[in-house]
Parts: structure tokens; sequence; C-alpha cells
């Protein structure tokens, strides 16, 4: 039996608190998960026993050699679930056109004569040729047992913050039954006027504005995601019967009994043990969303509030609110129901559709975030997958002006 291994409370690892509460609107697009930017943001990077291992894969679009200053931002809960805000930095440089990668658990230490070849000129498994090609320097593996983010800022040789936008990246979750999924690094573009405050990067550069009057992109106003509904079985494992199905007719696909004449054999399941969550015949979603304010020189971990608002496909509605420090991960059901999925109102007895939207707002800093889904058939196998979601607005012009999101590098 295969398990989702996640803590079965709401898990923003570094403090959460929900209330209800209503939503702000947007403006328009927001930073970019395609173009080249000045700073990548890796929201989810896991490297444990439970959940796996990440691979980071970042690219050099430019011509000329980049210099990157990167940090790891452990929020793990230690041994007597105290929230950890740990920061580990290191520096990589990328020749032009360059690609690297490596595996968050292990690292990456320079080695010129690694190769993914061997006498005949055949190619070796990846699993044994991971750190070939052009070395990037010297990369740290993470703390044992680690959850939270990984974030790099382009500098140039001296490490200066600049405007350059010559990244490019992607993450790839390789959990630990071996399925895979991936998402697009959140990339936040600069201008020429990135690192004119020194290690202090303001994030106040309209969206709507060509001439550069702030150093980078403002975080997003709104972030969207559409999702199953929780517990619900996916519609292809429905339709192909490998959810529930009638016991009088295996061939009649099932939700619960009442579409049966007699019962539903294994019908979506939830179950919570010791601490992790095993599905069967079901869909969860997760989300996972970092502050756009950090402030790596003094190691402080920053707060920033969201609102939510949930439409079904009726345009029915639910709002609520959540309270985040340093890294927040969940379960949507674990937003208001955290020990019982199926009274969530994310799930499909209370949302009322098979599908709903997710409306994020944030309102006392800015977020970026990714998603996943995991769905799993009545054998409780599973597949999961990583969601970039969609960004609208920026938080420098909803605000007029007055709301600035900044991180803070170490000073040289």
């Amino acid at each position: 039996m295969r398990t989702e291994k996640r803590y079965a409370f709401l898990s923003g690892l570094c403090g959460v608190a929900v209330a209800l509460g209503m939503m702000s609107s947007p403006v328009n697009a927001a930073v970019t998960t395609q173009r080249g930017a000045s700073i990548l943001a890796f929201p989810k990077v896991l490297a444990n026993s439970e959940d796996g291992d990440t691979i980071i894969q970042i690219t050099n679009i430019s011509n000329n050699m980049v210099h990157a200053h990167c940090f790891y931002v452990n929020a793990a809960l230690d041994s007597t679930r105290t929230p950890i805000w740990q920061v580990t930095d290191f520096s990589i440089w990328l020749t032009k056109q360059q690609p690297t990668h490596w595996q968050v658990g292990t690292g990456r230490f320079v080695n010129p004569s690694d190769t993914c070849t061997i006498s005949n000129n055949s190619y070796i498994p990846s699993s044994s040729c991971g750190d070939a090609g052009l070395d990037p320097g010297a990369i740290p593996p993470v703390a044992e047992n680690f959850v939270g983010e990984l974030k790099c800022v382009e500098v140039d040789v001296a490490g200066n913050p600049i405007g350059g936008n010559h990244l490019k990246g992607e993450a790839t979750l390789i959990a630990a039954d071996d399925d895979v999924s991936k998402y697009n690094a959140i990339g936040i573009q600069g201008t020429d006027l990135a690192g004119e405050t020194g290690n202090e990067l303001l994030l106040n550069q309209p969206i709507d504005t060509a001439e550069a009057v702030g150093q980078y992109d403002a975080c997003p106003n709104t972030l969207f995601m559409n999702f199953i509904a929780e517990g619900a079985t996916d519609p292809v494992l429905f339709a192909n019967l490998l959810g529930g199905t009638c016991a009088n007719d295996a061939t009649v696909p099932c939700n619960s009994d009442a579409d049966c004449e007699t019962t539903c054999n294994n019908p979506p399941q939830i179950t919570d043990s010791s601490g992790a969550v095993d599905l069967f015949s079901a869909t969860l979603n997760d989300l996972t969303l970092i502050p756009c304010t950090e402030d790596f020189e003094n190691q402080t971990p920053a707060s920033a509030t969201f609102q939510y608002l949930v439409y079904n496909e009726f345009e029915q509605s639910f709002s609520g609110s959540t309270t985040v420090d340093c890294w927040f991960n969940s379960f949507l059901f674990q937003l208001d129901s955290p020990n019982n999925p199926f009274r969530s109102k994310f799930a499909l007895p209370t949302l009322g559709s098979l599908a709903g939207s997710i409306k994020i707002s944030p309102v006392t800093g800015g977020i970026l975030g990714v998603a996943g889904v995991t769905r799993a058939n009545s054998a409780g196998a599973l597949t999961r997958t990583a969601v970039n979601l969609h960004m609208e607005g920026d938080r420098f012009s909803g605000s007029g002006g007055t709301v600035v999101d900044k991180i803070t590098l170490p000073a040289e």
C-alpha cells in the first residue's frame, strides 16, 4: 500500500493560523515562469526519506558568463517540533548558454573528470553521472530531512546584484516511490536599477511601465489554481474503472453506495495512518507558498497573510484567510478540516461540483508558490503532478506604490 507522506494538519511549517475573511481584487500579469530572470525562486524543495529528493536545473541563457548567489531555506520541524529557519548559501558560475543540475540531497562537488560515457563511447545510466558536465562550483548537500525552498540571485563577479535576466530554472521532485513531477522556477526580472540599494533588493518595478522605475518586478497581486475536489476520483480513473466499482456489476464506476444497487467497492478513501495520508480512488491537491520578502542577512523569517476565495462550477463561493511564516505547505482540505478531508469545503460533498478554482490574494506580504496534484487508484498506487500557479497583477501597482517587498542579501 502506497501512502502520501504528509502530516495530517495544516503544515505551514514555520507557523500558521486560519480565520475566515474576504478577498481583494487583482490587476494584470506578473513575474515569469518562461523568460530569463535575475532572481529564481524554487518554492518547493524536498530531500528526505519520506518525500524523496529534488533535482535542480538552472540555465544561463546568455552568451556571457553568469554568476549567482543561492540560498537554501530549511523550513523543517526539529525533534521538539520547533520550526527551523536555517539558511545555507553558495555561489555558482555558468559559462555562456550553460545548463547545470544537481541533486539537492547530495549536492554537487567539483570533479572535472566525471563523465556520462565509458570507453566504447556508450552512455551510462544518468543516476551514475549526475555530476557530469561543466561544474558550476561546489554545491553543498542540504541538511537531513530537508523541506523548504531555494532562491538564486544573479550577481556580478564581485557579488553585487545585477538585473541581467540571464537565469532560467526547473525543479524535478522525485518521490520516495520514484514517481516524478516537475515545475518551472518562478523568475523575477530585474531592471537597470537592480542593486542600486546594495544588498537590499526592492521588488518595486510596475509591470505596466516600460521604463525602469524600480529594481525588480513586483510580486503578483493574485495567484490562481484550478483543482479537482478533494477526495473525488480523477475523471480518467473513474471512466476507466480504476476507482470504485459496483459490487453487483464491476463495469459500473461509483463514488458511493448511492451509485449502485448494492454497495460500491473501493470508493474514494482518505485515511490517516500514523501521520501519513493514505489514498484510494481519490485526488488530493497541495499548495506550497513562500513569502516574497526575505532577510538573508539577519536570517529573520518573514510573515505573509493571504486571503483565498473559492468557486465551484456553479459560481458558488466561500472564503478564508491564512497567515504563514517562513514556508507553507498544505493539502487544501487541511485549510478548514484537517482531521476529516470529506468535511472540508474543498471536498466534493461540500464544494458541490467535481472541480473548483481558488483565488489567493496576499494581504500583509507578497507570496510566490506552486501547487501539486496527487491521484490514487483503487489499489492505492499514486501519481503526482507539479503545477505552476497562474499569476495576475503586481502588488506595487495594486497598492498605489505604497507596498514594496524586498530581499535582503548578506552584506559583503
